[in-house]
């Protein structure tokens, strides 16, 4: 017993400090290898688009992107429970309570096959009616009906096979999910190049996806396997106790998919049903570049999640609103001059990538951007409310924006065509970020929104304006024809941007910090 408490009490001794390194290197790793994923993402998808309309086609790319925005509604047979893995797991795990992590992981396992056997049936029925609802043109028809069926399995299959990302993440092994992302995405590009220059056919680009989609899902499972002692998923250790406290979790998360879902996939298809489907392809080329951009910004925001849970969980409501306003502070900083040079060179970065023929996706990519930035400055806010109790109130907010948005772009796409579908998404996320989010975050805490404001986002606005006056004063005098040169503008843009950051955004504590703390660990002599 005395031994039992001596090493109780070593244990309290030690664990401060052993979980603050745990939680910095937790949170460092967590961001660099998400960034080194999506730069990889990035690169490939820069890549890809322009090879890809050229091999198919404009039509047959806006039919692909109709088919993968029409899909996601299949997204919502996930009901929440992808947050519920991640949860659990890492629940079990701090128990050190194996029995229920199997359990749970079994449970979860089955729930999912189940779930992946419905999508699969909605997607044979769906092949009834889906080119007559959104007229597809007679010779992209069967092509149609094929792509439909083999995205469909392969959304099929991630509903299980997906599940063991989370494992690992509730792990603390997300370097390792990215990995096999990273693999899965480098193999799917050198697919394409060499099938699809071989065999330009919408089909063989769907069944290049789906393979090289389920693959990096199906190695993470075998890992967890490896790795993980008494993972078994035999039938026997469902337990069906354990479902409703799944469920009551994953259901409000499963409201906030439902946003998502509006935010990303329905714009296509609310233009598909007033517009020609090659202003689908259009308009995809604007919200995916929007759309990597924003979640590019948005990797320390996950990162610090766990964080912001693990505080809450200990009731240290300083340190918490400590992380809120100084996890913000970065998160505008970095995300400023990415979103703003996105923004102001939308033009030529389109023409240059794609052709002349999608110029028209450059304000469509603006506004969506300004939106983006909207969503990332409340990042933490929502991390704030979501990990503290208030998610019920967070999902019905978003969902609510979401609404909005889809309100304002049936009427917007009458007035503006696609620009006024992304002009709704900036219109409606104004408000309910600003007025209602927000608002709430800072009664709970007890701080203004005004102070929230200036402490966190006014010190990127004068960086910010000195970077728009530069890359605009640029774009009179040189013709930016390539690539090439607007990566140059860009990068040359975030030096002035990041210059005045550092001189006037930081105090000077700040700036002692980081060239104390973080600065010298770099590179300071190792012995």
């Amino acid at each position: 017993m005395n031994d039992q408490q001596e090493s109780k009490s070593a244990s309290n001794h030690t664990s401060p400090s052993t979980r603050t390194r745990n939680r910095s290197r937790y949170i460092l790793t967590n961001t660099l290898s998400s960034y080194g994923r999506d730069l990889v993402d990035t690169i490939t998808f820069l890549a890809l688009i322009p090879f890809i309309i050229k091999a198919l086609g404009s039509e047959a790319f806006g039919l692909w992107s109709l088919i993968w925005s029409f899909l996601a509604f299949f997204e919502l047979a996930d009901l929440g429970f992808g947050a519920s893995v991640v949860k659990y797991v890492a629940d079990a795990r701090g128990r050190e309570d194996s029995g229920r992590q199997q359990a749970v992981v079994c449970t979860l396992f089955w729930i999912y096959v189940a779930l992946g056997g419905l999508v699969m049936a909605g997607v044979a029925a769906s092949l009834l009616f889906f080119n007559e609802v959104f007229n597809i043109p007679v010779n992209q028809a069967e092509s149609a009906k094929s792509v439909l069926l083999i995205i469909g399995a392969r959304s099929a299959l991630y509903m299980p096979l997906g599940m063991f990302r989370g494992v690992l993440v509730g792990h603390q092994k997300m370097k390792v999910a990215n990995g096999y992302k990273v693999l899965g995405g480098l193999a799917y590009f050198f697919g394409v190049i060499l099938f699809l220059s071989r065999i330009p056919d919408l089909w063989v680009l769907a069944v290049i996806n789906a393979v090289m989609g389920v693959l990096p899902m199906f190695a993470m499972l075998v890992h967890v396997r490896i790795t993980v002692p008494d993972m078994r998923l035999h039938p026997k250790y469902f337990d069906t106790s354990l479902v409703r406290e799944l469920s009551s979790f994953s259901i409000y998360f499963s409201l906030i998919q439902i946003a998502g879902l509006i935010a990303t996939r329905v714009d296509a298809i609310v233009i598909k049903l007033f517009m020609p489907l090659e202003m689908v392809a259009i308009y995809s080329v604007g919200i995916r570049l929007s759309g990597k951009a924003e979640q590019f910004c948005s990797h320390l925001v996950k990162a610090l999640t766990p964080v912001v849970a693990e505080l809450h969980g200990g009731q240290d409501h300083q340190n918490i609103r400590a992380l809120w306003y100084r996890g913000s502070k970065l998160t505008i900083a970095f995300a400023t001059p990415l979103l703003l040079g996105l923004a102001l060179l939308a033009e030529p970065l389109i023409v240059s990538w794609t052709s002349p023929e999608f110029s028209a996706s450059a304000p469509v990519c603006q506004w969506l951007a300004a939106a983006g930035m909207v969503a990332v400055v409340h990042g933490n806010t929502e991390n704030l409310l979501s990990m503290s109790g208030h998610q019920r109130f967070l999902a019905f907010s978003i969902l609510g924006c979401q609404f909005l948005n889809l309100a304002l772009s049936l009427v917007f796409i009458h007035i503006n065509g696609i620009t006024g579908v992304a002009m709704a998404t900036f219109i409606a996320y104004v408000p309910v970020y600003v007025g209602l989010i927000q608002i709430r975050a800072c009664k709970i805490h007890g701080k203004s929104p005004w102070d929230f404001y200036r402490s966190t986002f006014f010190p990127s606005v004068v960086p910010g304006l000195a970077m728009a006056g530069f890359l605009i004063g640029i774009k009179q005098y040189w013709l930016l024809t390539s690539l090439l040169k607007v990566a140059i503008v860009e990068c040359l843009g975030i030096l002035v941007f990041a210059g005045l950051f550092w001189m006037i955004g930081f105090n000077s504590i700040e700036r002692n910090y980081f060239k104390k703390r973080i600065f010298y660990r770099i590179f300071r002599p190792r012995s």
